[in-house]
């Protein structure tokens, strides 16, 4: 045994001139390590698919949930009248909405969300072809390293027809295979959304700068695809905070048809009668017409209240829709976000030195400790 190693056992530690000294002698496991870490850190980068990422930022104002507040109470000020009162709305600004920016993300992952994206249209500018996102990602993207035994399996089982994602059909539960729920999952993976909270927006109130990632193996499909996230969210979101005042108001343009008829239809029932009855004095005639114009009149006060409780309802809707303003318009990228290649190469080889340093203590600390000891 050397003089140097039975110094080293007898501290029972390295110093640092040691440790550099055993590295120099054993250079060539570290130099076989790094080589190895450095050639598994190419075959990463080269076998791991080129995957595109596109970024969009909204910003979303918050509207007041008072009406008074908000376009339907100025135009009701400007006219003179109660909005609260004709509409029957609880003017405090108590109500809060459910759905916070907060919770978009949960929105964007949940399943019936991802299905409607599973259906859109998407154009793959390589083939010059255009599909649902479902078959361009079943038929036109590679399987990372990790998915590799799955892809060769699927490769050997006999193709059969294209594989669609079921309706959601209302009152019934989702009947999804497997293979459709590692599909959702697999989309899921590549969105995301972070909320970003910045204060005093333009209306007054909080707003919520909403960016949106979508992540693509084609550069157009992440692109196209991020648009089509956004589109969805944003009617996902107007959808449910303008769901009663759409529904108030189509209940109320039927009534407003239904008085309209019912008015014009007494109105020319009025009209013929006095046009078959210009000369006629008798007592029951004068008093069939007054029946007439009474009717006449009830119909036409019906007739304009419905028609100003349509034009508020028209009001309300257009004031209950949230207002989004795109910051960052989606881009097709240029560069691909990932494998990050020298990162991954110079990681893996800096592992690869850690663990040769690793051997190299072990081989001449550790074990050469033991040999001392036995002998």
């Amino acid at each position: 045994m050397s003089k140097n190693t039975a110094i080293i056992n007898k501290k029972d530690y390295l110093e640092i001139k040691d440790l550099l000294l055993r590295l120099k002698q054993n250079r060539g496991i570290l130099i076989k390590s790094a080589a190895i870490a450095f050639l598994a850190g190419v075959f990463l980068v080269v076998f791991t698919p080129r995957v595109y990422k596109t970024e969009v930022s909204l910003l979303a104002e918050s509207n007041s949930n008072s009406p008074a507040n908000g376009l339907m109470g100025q135009l009701g000020n400007l006219a003179g009248f109660d909005v609260g009162g004709l509409m029957g709305l609880d003017m405090s600004g108590s109500n809060q909405s459910a759905l916070t920016p907060d919770l978009y993300p949960e929105v964007v992952k949940s399943t019936t969300f991802l299905m409607d994206i599973l259906q859109e249209r998407v154009y793959l500018p390589k083939k010059d072809l255009t599909m649902s996102v479902s078959e361009y990602l079943q038929e036109h993207t590679k399987p990372s390293i990790a998915g590799w035994p799955g892809y060769a399996l699927s490769l050997l089982k006999p193709k059969g027809e294209k594989r669609s994602i079921p309706q959601k059909n209302e009152g019934e539960p989702l009947n999804l295979s497997q293979a459709d729920l590692d599909l959702i999952k697999g989309l899921a993976g590549t969105i995301e959304v972070n909320i970003i909270k910045s204060e005093s927006g333009i209306t007054g109130g909080d707003s919520k700068i909403i960016k949106v990632s979508v992540e693509q193996q084609d550069p157009y499909v992440s692109a196209l695809l991020t648009e089509k996230v956004i589109a969805s969210l944003k009617q996902y979101i107007i959808d449910y905070h303008t769901s009663k005042e759409k529904k108030d108001l189509a209940f109320i343009e039927a009534r407003y048809q239904e008085a309209k008829a019912r008015y014009f239809e007494k109105q020319e029932a009025l009209a013929d009668y006095d046009d078959s009855n210009v000369n006629v004095i008798l007592a029951s005639a004068k008093s069939r017409r007054d029946r007439l114009v009474t009717e006449s009149t009830l119909a036409s006060n019906l007739y304009k209240g419905l028609a100003q409780k349509r034009e508020q309802a028209q009001i309300l809707v257009q004031d209950k829709t949230p207002v989004f303003t795109v910051i960052e318009p989606a881009k097709v990228p240029q560069q691909k976000s990932r494998p990050k290649t020298m990162f991954t190469i110079i990681s893996l080889t800096l592992i690869g030195l850690f663990a040769g340093t690793c051997i190299v203590l072990w081989k001449e600390f550790v074990v050469a400790k033991d040999n001392t000891n036995i002998n």
